[in-house]
C-alpha cells in the first residue's frame, strides 16, 4: 500500500495537469471545413461601379477550449496573372453584418461569408479561367496570418456572357464522392432566391 499510494497520486497529478493543459493553457488555433459551396456574382448595392462578389458557406471552429476571436477574414483571389484581395467581409444567413470581429469556439460557427474587393473604384471582372481562392484569417493577438484553405474552380466560357448582370451567378457545389466542385450557372431575377435555392439552371459540366 505504501508503494501504491504515491503511484496513484502521481497518476492523478498527471491527469490534472493534462486536463489543465487542454482546457486552460492550450490555445489551439482556428480551422475551417471545406466550403460546401462557392458562388461568383456582381454586387450593385450602393456602388457607382458594380463590385465583384464571392460568397461561400463554411464552418469555422477552434481547436482549443478557450476559442479565438477572428479580427478579419479575407480571400486571396488569383486568376492567371491577376490577383486581388477580397477583404470587404460580411457574414450572416439572412441579414448580412460587416465582419469586424467574430468569436469562434470549439463548437464552431457555420454561416455564409461574403467578400468584395477592398477597392471600389475599379471592377474585377469574372471571365473564363481557373480561379485560385485562399481563405485567410487574422486572429486577435497574433501578427501572423493563417491560411485556412485553398481551392481552385473553373468559370466556364460564356458564364456571364461578357456582360455584368445582377441576374447571373456561378455556383460551385462540392461533391464529396467526386472530390471536386460541380459548377452551375444561375440566371435568376432574385438574389435571395438564388442564394438559398442553388439549383441547376444550365450545367457547365
Amino acid at each position: 500500500m505504501d508503494t501504491v499510494s504515491p503511484i496513484v497520486s502521481a497518476i492523478a497529478l498527471c491527469v490534472s495537469l493534462l486536463t489543465a493543459w487542454f482546457t486552460i493553457f492550450r490555445r489551439g488555433s482556428v480551422r475551417s471545413t471545406h466550403p460546401s459551396f462557392v458562388a461568383f456574382r456582381y454586387d450593385f448595392v450602393g456602388k457607382e461601379i458594380p463590385q465583384a462578389k464571392i460568397f461561400l458557406r463554411t464552418l469555422l471552429f477552434s481547436t482549443g477550449k478557450r476559442g479565438w476571436v477572428i479580427e478579419s477574414l479575407f480571400l486571396r483571389v488569383q486568376e492567371g496573372e491577376r490577383s486581388e484581395e477580397f477583404s470587404f467581409w460580411g457574414y450572416g444567413d439572412k441579414e448580412l453584418v460587416r465582419g469586424s470581429g467574430l468569436f469562434v469556439s470549439e463548437n464552431g460557427v457555420v454561416t455564409n461569408h461574403h467578400f468584395n474587393p477592398l477597392t471600389t473604384d475599379t471592377l474585377f471582372r469574372f471571365k473564363q479561367g481557373t480561379y485560385k481562392l485562399e481563405l485567410v484569417a487574422k486572429l486577435v493577438g497574433k501578427e501572423q496570418l493563417i491560411s485556412l484553405w485553398s481551392i481552385t474552380v473553373d468559370i466556364p466560357i460564356g458564364a456571364f456572357d461578357g456582360s455584368i448582370s445582377h441576374r447571373t451567378a456561378v455556383y460551385f457545389n462540392w461533391s464529396p464522392e467526386q472530390k471536386r466542385y460541380i459548377g452551375t450557372v444561375e440566371k435568376r431575377s432574385g438574389f435571395i432566391h438564388a442564394l438559398y435555392n442553388p439549383q441547376v439552371n444550365s450545367a457547365s459540366e
